[in-house]
């Protein structure tokens, strides 16, 4: 390309100093795309461990926005607001472009149809190891991805209701129903280092329900929400088989949560076509039938033990 278009690395920090300083040293030192063509914004979470005094003493050319309180998944529409870029790869503080990143806008200036690209996650406990490359996709993981200026000045920016998880799945309905497509892009890879500070499993599996259970209501005709509600509850508390009874007591205070949620979030209904709902449902993990899955389980447990 003549000139490449400028690209805007949109950053959510919380707490998270050290992991932060090693990801912008990556993105500063190793990043494969044009250094004149970059801009770096660092939305910090009302951090109180010094990130936004390291950010400025240390990268004095990166945009810092400290936002007064934790917002949550909410901190990256800083960037989106303010940043300059036509397209923004949207990273964790403690995940970091390895390569790929030029080709990836690249396919982005081709593709005009596309408003996501989903990066190749590697590290941490998501990642797109059963992804095919260019393979059509609903949801992305939220470390790293490449999105469109214009789906962003179209749809808006992350659901500020939702706070953690699922925020992906959540956009990647509205950006589907704009008409744009998401694909996934397996030469371009970031590194998910996955810090273990403020991760907890507690807040995972509650707020993962809780949004889920919002993402249905919000996004699906009254006649399906029963069904996809059973299914996405049931899923969610059936995790305790792999991580423990408590996971019961998660989803029920999810559960919980939700309907408090709701009188907030009633204004905010708005039905997306009949062909985005079907990616959503046969592609996600908790709105998969209940008892087929289960047959299938058991045919499976018999064969091992027959």
């Amino acid at each position: 390309m003549e000139e490449w278009p400028l690209l805007t690395i949109n950053i959510l920090a919380y707490n998270r100093r050290d992991d932060l300083r090693t990801t912008l040293q990556e993105i500063t030192g190793n990043i494969d795309y044009p250094r004149d063509r970059i801009e770096i914004i660092v939305n910090d979470n009302a951090s109180n461990d010094g990130t936004s005094e390291m950010v400025g003493s240390e990268f004095p050319g990166v945009r810092l926005f400290r936002i007064p309180r934790n917002v949550g998944i909410a901190g990256w529409n800083y960037g989106f607001v303010n940043g300059r870029g036509r397209y923004f790869l949207v990273l964790d503080d403690d995940s970091h472009p390895v390569g790929g990143v030029r080709d990836a806008v690249a396919f982005m200036e081709e593709n005009r149809n596309v408003g996501v690209l989903a990066c190749k996650i590697i590290g941490g406990a998501f990642t797109t190891l059963k992804r095919t490359d260019l393979q059509d996709w609903i949801g992305f993981i939220g470390a790293g991805a490449i999105i469109r200026r214009e789906v962003v000045e179209r749809i808006g920016g992350y659901a500020d209701w939702m706070f953690l998880y699922s925020h992906e799945w959540e956009y990647g309905l509205r950006v589907l129903n704009e008409g744009f497509g998401i694909k996934y892009f397996e030469r371009c890879v970031v590194n998910h280092r996955a810090s273990s500070t403020h991760r907890s499993f507690k807040r995972l599996r509650t707020f993962t329900t809780r949004n889920e259970l919002a993402i249905i209501y919000l996004y699906f005709p009254l006649r399906r929400m029963p069904v996809l509600m059973f299914r996405t509850f049931f899923w969610n508390m059936l995790k305790f088989r792999k991580d423990g009874l408590t996971t019961i007591g998660y989803a029920l205070h999810g559960l919980l949560l939700f309907l408090k949620l709701v009188p907030s979030i009633r204004g905010d209904r708005r039905v997306v076509g009949e062909k985005v709902q079907e990616a959503y449902v046969s592609t996600f993990w908790s709105t998969q039938p209940v008892m087929m899955r289960l047959r299938k389980k058991l045919r499976s447990l018999a064969g091992k033990t027959g």
